[in-house]
């Protein structure tokens, strides 16, 4: 957890100044609860599950949750699920106006792919940490619930 404080703490604004991530923050009048960050990325085709038709691109644009954490003192209260639609909104928002296939994310461990799992993100081929999800499996996950 000490490196995802020092990302907020350090590196943050300086990624932001690069043009490199733009991060969000979670928090209340007195601390910081939780933040994820997004930036450009491309992944190569080959790697994709069989389901993905990406006809003759080599690369596939995607946003990349580089960051997602919860405060210690705050997990277990959904804050994280209230992250992570917040950031499939922003890559919804992005893909209106841009090519964007969907959000990439390299889980930090075992239980973090569990836990993206739980969204409907799929794991690619030769990487067992690094998962993702379409836009069109987003917008089934952001439709309100009746």
């Amino acid at each position: 957890m000490q490196a995802l404080n020092d990302y907020v703490a350090r590196f943050a604004g300086q990624d932001a100044r690069r043009g490199l991530a733009r991060t969000w923050v979670l928090a209340d009048e007195r601390r910081i609860i939780g933040y994820y960050t997004l930036s450009a990325h491309s992944v190569p085709r080959a790697g994709m599950p069989p389901s993905v038709s990406a006809g003759v691109y080599e690369e596939i644009p995607f946003l990349l949750l580089g960051r997602l954490a919860v405060d210690l003192a705050f997990q277990r209260r959904g804050y994280g699920d209230a992250l992570i639609a917040h950031a499939f909104r922003s890559t919804r928002d992005a893909a209106d106006r841009f090519g964007i296939f969907g959000m990439i994310v390299d889980a930090k461990d075992e239980t973090a792919a569990i836990y993206y799992e739980g969204f409907g993100f799929q794991r690619l081929e030769g990487d067992r940490r690094r998962l993702m999800l379409p836009i069109g499996a987003m917008d089934r996950l952001l439709l309100p619930q009746s």
